[in-house]
């Protein structure tokens, strides 16, 4: 008697090993049981990052860390009218900024996960202050929360044209399994 099986469904199917392309810099290129997967590095480790941001406030605000030296910005009246009315949205989400003279704001402290991936204190807030500033955001609406969140997540993710290490891409890979609506 043939000990084989009859047929080709009858064997074991190998798992694939995943082999994962980094092209320009900017996209993942992986082949996957349902298909070629393409995932835009940004968009993925910004998507983890907002939801890192959002599932920490829900415990409190964030741990910040105090600089040693208070990063100063240039502030006109749009900036030192935004500064004043998004205080306690700021203090919530771990940034302690506040006028310093008539024309200046003092950073003092940060989110520590900023400061984790190297965020620079005055373009962060000086983008958070001119955006305040254009569309005079609501700081008592759970929106102004979110959208803060989203681009406290933007500046931190990895950005298109870094080039990341195989450690790296394996977890933006693990983190794509994790979060919800990951595509």
């Amino acid at each position: 008697t043939d000990a084989r099986p009859s047929s080709i469904d009858a064997l074991p199917l190998p798992v694939p090993a995943v082999r994962v392309l980094q092209v320009h810099d900017a996209y993942l290129v992986l082949e996957d049981a349902e298909g070629l997967r393409i995932i835009d590095q940004h968009a993925l480790h910004e998507r983890a990052m907002f939801e890192r941001i959002h599932a920490r406030l829900t415990a409190g605000p964030l741990e910040r860390q105090r600089l040693l030296v208070p990063a100063v910005i240039g502030a006109g009246p749009a900036r030192m009218e935004a500064i004043e009315r998004l205080d306690p949205l700021l203090r919530r989400l771990g940034v302690d900024a506040e006028p310093n003279g008539p024309s200046t704001i003092a950073i003092h402290a940060l989110p520590t996960l900023l400061f984790e991936r190297r965020v620079d204190p005055v373009r962060f807030l000086e983008s958070l202050l001119d955006r305040a500033g254009e569309d005079a955001m609501d700081t008592s609406d759970e929106a102004a929360l979110t959208e803060v969140v989203a681009m406290m997540a933007c500046k931190a993710a990895v950005k298109a044209g870094d080039r990341l290490r195989p450690g790296e891409i394996d977890e933006l890979l693990r983190l794509a399994d994790s979060i919800e609506r990951s595509s």
